[in-house]
């Protein structure tokens, strides 16, 4: 045997015991961000069916229930809980809900990130998403 081939030997234990651990925390980045970006899209949609929820009310109170109910309905189970209620806003800004053309509406919710806890970090992170939706012209208001 040449003295090559006797300096190798366990070359291949040592570039294993490196490079799994590595990889395996790539894949769990990975995951993480997959649970990230899958978070923050359904606070998203929430927001959207929230503002459009808003946008066919009658009156500002029935504005903010309809809204409440849509993202409590698009979230459940996705956020920790005691979030504030979305934030419905008339536009332009400072107008009455009666002659608003649109309505904003503002979603909050903390969510746990479940991929960070199998690497062993705890993390909630809150989302908060903004949708704006136009007023329903077929709807009376008063």
């Amino acid at each position: 045997m040449s003295l090559r081939g006797r300096h190798d030997r366990g070359s291949m234990a040592v570039e294993f015991v490196v490079a799994v651990p590595g990889f395996l925390i790539l894949l769990l980045l990975v995951a993480a961000g997959g649970d990230w970006v899958s978070s923050s899209g359904q606070v998203g949609a929430a927001a959207s069916d929230a503002a459009r929820a808003a946008s066919l009310a009658r009156d500002a109170s029935d504005a903010n229930s309809a809204a409440s109910s849509a993202a409590s309905y698009d979230l459940r189970g996705v956020c920790t809980g005691g979030e504030p209620p979305p934030l419905v806003t008339p536009l332009p800004a400072g107008s009455p809900f009666a002659t608003a053309n649109a309505v904003q509406v503002t979603v909050y919710c903390t969510v746990k990130l479940q991929a960070f806890k199998v690497i062993g970090f705890p993390v909630t992170t809150t989302f908060t998403r903004t949708a704006v939706a136009p007023l329903d012209v077929f709807v009376q208001r008063s």
